[in-house]
């Protein structure tokens, strides 16, 4: 029996905002264009973090899927899927005026980072020889927010508290005890906290026009998996 032909893929570098990290990249395969259409079909959350992160792994070099942050797992897909099906994605906009619907084309290379992309770590002082340093949440912890009470949130997004003598990472064994260290900071404490979550970066788009049927005028934010997966 003859042996089939080995194909060989062409590969891209991705170079990642903020670390400016070079990732090297291969396009989709039919089985990521396959876990794309389920995804897609399933129009849930999850199982679109599921696929993004599953996609990301097969196609991108060295990358931890697990613990990447939601913007930049989101920003390697998005330059994979150009590679992969162009750069020009379509998408249909309803007016919010009227209902009518309008086709528009935009390009990969227009969403763009929103938020805080310089700091993706802050320390905090309680006090001269302690503290805590925060950072950005895993992309599967960020899309469950909604999900979760402030406090929860903070404690997922809580690298280390350190004092002059040892450092503490928060798991599993611990949890309850970081709870009640969350509790009991001060409010300007937790409010800095608080500050560094709000300014978390996201990926976006901002769209606004004129309806031609009614002249409404819209302003529509892309972004979120139902946008990326088209």
């Amino acid at each position: 029996m003859m042996p089939l032909p080995k194909i060989v893929v062409p590969t891209f570098e991705v170079t990642l905002p903020e670390t400016e990290e070079v990732i090297k990249c291969r396009p989709f395969l039919v089985k990521e264009s396959k876990i794309l259409t389920l995804a897609v079909e399933a129009e849930d959350k999850l199982g679109m973090l599921s696929a993004c992160k599953q996609i990301v792994g097969n196609c991108a070099e060295g990358v931890d899927v697990d613990t990447m942050p939601l913007h930049l797992l989101q920003w390697l897909f998005l330059k994979i899927k150009e590679k992969s099906t162009g750069e020009i994605q379509a998408f249909e906009l309803i007016c919010g005026g009227c209902n009518n619907t309008m086709n528009y084309e935009m390009s990969v290379n227009d969403f763009e980072l929103i938020g805080n992309t310089q700091e993706k770590n802050k320390k905090i002082f309680l006090n001269d020889s302690s503290g805590m340093v925060m950072k950005y949440p895993s992309a599967e912890i960020q899309v469950n927010f909604e999900n979760m009470d402030d406090t929860d949130i903070l404690v997922s997004c809580i690298d280390y508290i350190f004092d002059e003598e040892e450092m503490v990472k928060p798991d599993e064994d611990n949890k309850q005890e970081i709870v009640e260290f969350v509790d009991s900071l001060t409010l300007e404490k937790y409010g800095e906290a608080e500050e560094f979550l709000s300014a978390i970066p996201t990926i976006a788009h901002n769209i606004e026009y004129d309806c031609p049927k009614c002249s409404h005028h819209n302003q529509i934010i892309i972004n979120g998996y139902e946008h990326f997966f088209v």
